[in-house]
């Protein structure tokens, strides 16, 4: 999952907050005795692909999962441990083999159907029985995962594990849906919408595609109702016509800015602006597909179109040594970020290994020498460096039009390998764009970014073997490193994980398959003279909406609706009063009120 595949440009949203280990404990508020449908509207410049939890690879979708359905085990909304879901305990037997999971009792599909343990046996082991890349890696040596009564699922395992409080980032489909759809390519085929049931706190309604998509509340959600109505989300051309919108009061929230425009908002009356950590990273990925090294095979069948002298260690290495990160966090970010190093992000501090060696150092004399050495020699004078084989280094660079960001970036990248005598040829292409050539490997480089779990599980996981073709970017493949990502899933001690995840990250950095630009906070901004509710997490630092929870979505109300302190750290606070907002319905200002509330009646985000 990323800063488009799988968080919200940070991180999407999905636990819940540790505190609702007890059955009907509800952290929302009661909802209006007012008639009038509350809508909370989001703005994005990025459309929603789908909403088939098989299928899901950007934020956007991952945003909306994690509104329609709720995972076995959530992440605390202060320090993201793991927390009750669908299950309120978990118990280890002492030789770590089995794990007793007890389920919610009393938590009703969106349909009226009960929820049951059988339904989390039923999505656990559809990954298992096809192997789901995209999930796969959360159930290590599985033995079996069996639901023996309603209320209670037995988790066994060959060799001693934590799978379970990792946790699994998998959402938990209805049985009673999925099952007669029959085959997993039918399930993976299955379009989920107009009837996208699940257990979440709120559910798809309205889906326009690339323009808006709607969700409503679910009035039954096992942890109390949210109070806003539904959230709409708006889609926007670009990111000027989103941030127009907002000061505009078209629409309540935006995510993931360029930075001179979340600059502009602070303090800019009525709206407050939140700078979240720094838990994603954008990345320039190497297309290394090579039917003679990968382990998994894959490229043999799909060799791609990659420059073969992008799968050299030291032309990636090289590359690497060019690009001053420092440079970018300024110029770039605006200084509203950390430059990269290793894969797991310093976000998660008990598992961030700084690296050990200085193979990815900035030394650009150093890179034009490494690649002499080599033999990438400037034969014919023309300024491009030519590889061995005689060939020019001239590489296709893909950017996502929909991030300033990555833009950016590139085009500073663009020039210093110019510099180092490497020409590229940049193309700017959509999300969905980057997603086909992504699959295809039809590319030399591009930049996209991560945004990962709160466990290094998953992100370590993205660079095996056998993620080529399903997460992988660029079908990395090292033996050594497939052992390693299986023994970290063993180890029975935290201080013999973190020894083999900062073994991990080394081999990673030293064999540059990626090259981590920089982890970048999240600028989010949000009408707060309407708004309040917005709680930031994790704690201290976090964000206020697209969180690791949905805490934000289900304690979010109007302004002085229940007197609950809004979030964030800058602007103004002017405040409309609660009878203005909810109670004018005659005259010539009823007729203003309606026009801006149908206004804001049609809107969508970016979580990217």
């Amino acid at each position: 999952m990323r800063t488009i595949r799988r968080a919200m440009a940070t991180v999407v949203a999905i636990g819940m907050v540790a505190g609702l280990g007890l059955a009907g404990t509800a952290f929302a508020q009661d909802t209006s005795p007012s008639d009038e449908k509350i809508s909370f509207v989001i703005g994005t410049t990025t459309g929603l692909p789908t909403v088939n939890p098989f299928r899901g690879l950007t934020a956007e979708t991952y945003y909306v999962l994690s509104l329609q359905y709720d995972l076995m085990i959530n992440f605390a909304k202060d320090d993201l441990s793991a927390a009750p879901g669908l299950a309120t305990e978990w118990e280890s037997s002492e030789d770590g083999l089995t794990w007793t999971i007890t389920t919610r009792d009393g938590v009703t599909w969106h349909d009226g159907e009960p929820f049951t343990a059988e339904d989390i046996e039923f999505t656990f082991n559809t990954i298992l029985e096809n192997e789901t890349g995209s999930f796969i890696d959360y159930f290590p040596n599985v033995e079996s995962i069996e639901a023996v009564d309603d209320n209670t699922l037995v988790w066994t395992a060959t060799e001693p594990t934590i799978a379970p409080v990792i946790p699994p980032w998998v959402y938990i489909l209805p049985k009673h849906i999925w099952e007669p759809l029959g085959s997993y390519a039918d399930m993976r085929n299955f379009a989920n919408f107009p009837d996208t049931i699940g257990t979440g706190p709120f559910q798809l309604t309205e889906f326009v595609r690339g323009e808006t998509w709607t969700l409503t509340k679910n009035e039954d959600y096992w942890a109390g109702a949210p109070i806003v109505d539904e959230i709409v989300v708006r889609k926007f051309n670009n990111e000027e016509a989103m941030v127009s919108a907002l000061r505009q009061g078209e629409i309540d929230y935006i995510s993931s800015v360029s930075v001179n425009l979340f600059n502009s908002l602070e303090g800019a009356e009525g709206i407050t602006t939140n700078v979240g950590p720094a838990t994603g990273s954008d990345q320039m990925s190497f297309n290394m597909c090579d039917a003679d090294t990968t382990l998994a095979g894959y490229c043999e069948k799909n060799p791609g179109t990659g420059n073969p002298a992008l799968r050299d260690p030291v032309v990636r290495q090289a590359i690497s040594k060019v690009i001053d990160r420092d440079a970018l966090v300024e110029r770039v970010l605006g200084g509203y970020g950390e430059p990269g190093s290793t894969i797991v992000p310093p976000f998660a501090a008990q598992w961030h290994t700084p690296p050990t060696s200085d193979t990815q150092a900035y030394d650009p004399a150093g890179a034009a020498q490494m690649l002499e050495d080599a033999g990438y020699v400037d034969t014919d004078g023309d300024g491009v460096r030519e590889t061995p084989d005689g060939e020019p280094m001239k590489f296709r660079f893909f950017l996502r039009s929909e991030s300033d960001e990555n833009q950016k970036s590139g085009e500073f990248i663009a020039d210093w390998l110019t510099d180092l005598g490497i020409a590229t040829t940049i193309t700017v292409g959509s999300t969905d764009e980057l997603t086909d050539i992504w699959y295809e490997h039809d590319f030399d480089l591009y930049i996209w970014g991560w945004g990962p779990d709160p466990d290094p599980d998953f992100i370590l996981s993205t660079y095996t073997s056998g993620q080529c073709g399903v997460w992988s970017d660029t079908c990395f493949s090292d033996a050594d490193y497939d052992e390693l990502y299986d023994a970290q899933q063993v180890a029975t001690s935290v201080e013999e994980r973190q020894q083999i995840v900062g073994e991990m990250q080394d081999i990673v950095y030293d064999q540059v398959p990626e090259v981590v630009l920089f982890y970048n906070n999240t600028l989010e901004a949000y009408r707060s003279d309407r708004w309040e509710g917005l709680v930031q997490s994790p704690e201290p630092q976090g964000f206020l909406l697209g969180q690791y929870t949905p805490y934000s979505e289900l304690t979010l109300q109007p302004l002085g609706f229940g007197g609950t302190d809004g979030g964030g750290t800058s602007g103004g606070d002017s405040g409309i009063p609660i009878g203005v907002w909810l109670g004018i319905i005659g005259g010539v200002i009823a007729i203003v009120v309606i026009v801006a509330l149908v206004r804001r009646g049609r809107s969508e985000e970016d979580l990217a």
